[in-house]
């Protein structure tokens, strides 16, 4: 049986979910939208604080592992008829716009990213909604996209792409005539060239496709045939994100990197830490942007991002993981796409020789010592997305497999049985001093107090440090960060956090038990067969405890009413192709 991508594409619907059914079917008319919707309903000790922290920390360490690997979220899809003001996270888009009517064109776009793209070189940033992914997009497009609201992958750059053979063999034709911002054209040798160079430079998610894809061939000058060692029916997530964000071979000159692509914007003004702005590009396949510009600046973290866009200064804000303000910007109206990254709040483990975390009795205990809905009190006023899951009930990938229980009692036993062959209890536990991770990093100390550890709570306000002492030096017993697994790409996520040879398991978790079921869940026919393994996954997960999650992590993308043509995309990417600006 032959896949098509460009009509024919990869389905997380309920319906395919609940029939057990393809992880393929064939479009016939609108994608019908779903929604989530979740209600949600300790003492102090000592602390000792290292600098002073700006918000732009949270950017780099509040995503977690993400950081190092592959940034984590959800991509899930949703409507509502403008629920607002509770505590309540209902996924997808909200509070939609009727018709616009004709689009207008001119106008620059000011959106309020986490943290400003450092670099336009794909295989220095991650591509990840509000920290990079837009900027990248902006300039490069991506050969496959994905439907937030029906978990679709479809063609973009690309005009299709199938599998005859289940997803050992891909087969990718390009559109005709679309050419880099430089004038050359965008052929199957220039895909390939460019994804050559993002493993090279090992950009995100190269370990997995270096792992997964054997060869690359052109066929002809408009295709590409990718061949696998494995059936993996997710494998188009890949083209979604950096993979699939083609750079021109004119764009490396020796040392000197220039971004050139054939995306719908090219690289202007770059002030570091002030703003990014982009040009419209009108040679654009899709037809010029109606936007003149594009600009994105960082501001001070969620709550300035609301307050400027209350005031009229910001078009689209990015609001990450403050459920107030994501509440408040829902209460005043705002259009925009709400999404949760999976297991986005979490307490990462060293499992290295010579930390405590190397007995498993002692992340056993850490993990039943710890209560996410006491820590979301403290944090979130009980408002946030409270749990111990891999992936919460707001997911596609959610299992009735629990994650990790509040038992006290059982982390007090374990505990015992480690200081019995040593262990003296004692925990460094690095947590950003940023009012929210503060309060958790105080709750957290509290419990696994509470159960007879001796926790010292290190505040870090350099994001450099906590750069050096948890991803480059692995100098941690405990930290808060986030596992981060995105909707989109499940495999990429759990192999990049979870895997034992990965680069990026900050953790240093090494189970072959768990890298099997990983392997499992990459070559996972549908979606029924990916959640039984999912299921295994929390399983393992909870015997063996790599790390600690504490609960999702919501964001909401929200613009002024006058904004119309966002569209999200994998991993919270917002699209501004086809955005415009009408009247205030």
């Amino acid at each position: 049986m032959r896949h098509y991508l460009s009509s024919i594409t990869i389905s997380r619907s309920a319906h395919s979910r609940a029939a057990g059914g393809p992880a393929f079917f064939a479009k016939s008319g609108p994608p019908s939208l779903r929604k989530k919707e979740v209600m949600v309903d300790v003492t102090h000790s000592r602390s000792r604080r290292v600098g002073k922290f700006s918000r732009t920390a949270v950017a780099l360490f509040g995503a977690g592992i993400l950081l190092a690997g592959c940034a984590s979220n959800n991509d899930d899809g949703g409507t509502t008829d403008g629920d607002t003001g509770s505590a309540s996270i209902v996924t997808g888009m909200i509070n939609e716009q009727g018709d616009a009517g004709t689009p207008v064109a001119g106008g620059t776009l000011t959106y309020g990213v986490q943290v400003l793209a450092s670099s336009l070189d794909p295989t220095k940033v991650a591509a990840r909604g509000g920290s990079g992914g837009e900027a990248l997009a902006a300039v490069y497009d991506v050969l496959v996209s994905y439907d937030t609201a029906t978990g679709e992958f479809e063609p973009k750059l690309a005009k299709s792409l199938e599998t005859n053979d289940d997803g050992k063999t891909w087969t990718l034709k390009l559109r005709d005539g679309v050419k880099f911002s430089d004038g050359t054209a965008l052929d199957a040798n220039a895909v390939i060239a460019s994804i050559d160079r993002y493993n090279a430079g090992k950009g995100n998610g190269a370990e997995l496709w270096v792992a997964s894809v054997t060869s690359m061939e052109a066929s002809d000058a408009a295709t590409v045939v990718f061949n696998l060692n494995t059936p993996w029916m997710r494998f188009p997530s890949m083209l979604a994100l950096g993979h699939g964000m083609i750079v021109a071979p004119s764009s490396q000159q020796g040392d000197k990197f220039t971004a050139v692509g054939a995306g719908p914007f090219t690289e202007g003004v770059f002030s570091p830490s002030v703003e990014r702005i982009f040009k419209a590009n009108p040679a654009y396949y899709g037809g010029a942007p109606k936007l003149e510009q594009l600009r994105m600046v960082a501001l001070n973290g969620p709550q300035a991002n609301l307050e400027s866009l209350n005031s009229g200064q910001l078009d689209v804000a990015y609001i990450r993981g403050l459920t107030s303000a994501i509440n408040s910007a829902k209460s005043a109206g705002y259009p925009g796409y709400i999404d949760v990254l999976n297991a986005g709040s979490a307490e990462i483990i060293n499992n290295r020789e010579g930390r405590p975390g190397s007995d498993v009795r002692v992340r056993q205990a850490i993990g039943y010592a710890l209560d996410p809905e006491l820590i979301d009190q403290r944090a979130e006023n009980g408002e946030g997305l409270p749990g111990s899951e891999l992936f919460g009930t707001t997911s596609q990938w959610h299992v009735d497999t629990p994650g990790i229980a509040y038992d006290p009692a059982k982390a007090k036993e374990l505990l015992s049985q480690a200081k019995a062959d040593g262990y003296n209890g004692t925990l460094n536990y690095i947590v950003l001093s940023e009012p929210k991770d503060h309060a958790i990093g105080l709750a957290v100390q509290s419990l696994l107090q509470a159960v007879g550890f001796e926790v010292n709570l290190i505040l870090a306000n350099n994001a450099g440090d906590i750069v050096q002492n948890v991803y480059v030096k692995n100098d941690f017993d405990l930290a808060h960060a986030g596992i981060g697994l995105y909707e989109s790409i499940p495999d990429l996520g759990l192999y990049s956090t979870t895997n034992s040879t990965s680069k990026s398991n900050t953790a240093g978790y090494a189970n072959p038990a768990m890298d099997q079921l990983i392997a499992d869940l990459q070559q996972a026919k549908d979606n029924a067969s990916a959640l039984a393994v999912i299921s295994k996954i929390q399983t393992l997960w909870n015997e063996t405890v790599p790390s600690a999650p504490v609960g999702g992590l919501a964001s909401f993308w929200a613009w002024q009413k006058n904004v119309h043509g966002v569209v999200p995309t994998a991993t919270g990417i917002m699209l501004f192709d086809q955005a415009w600006m009408g009247a205030k």
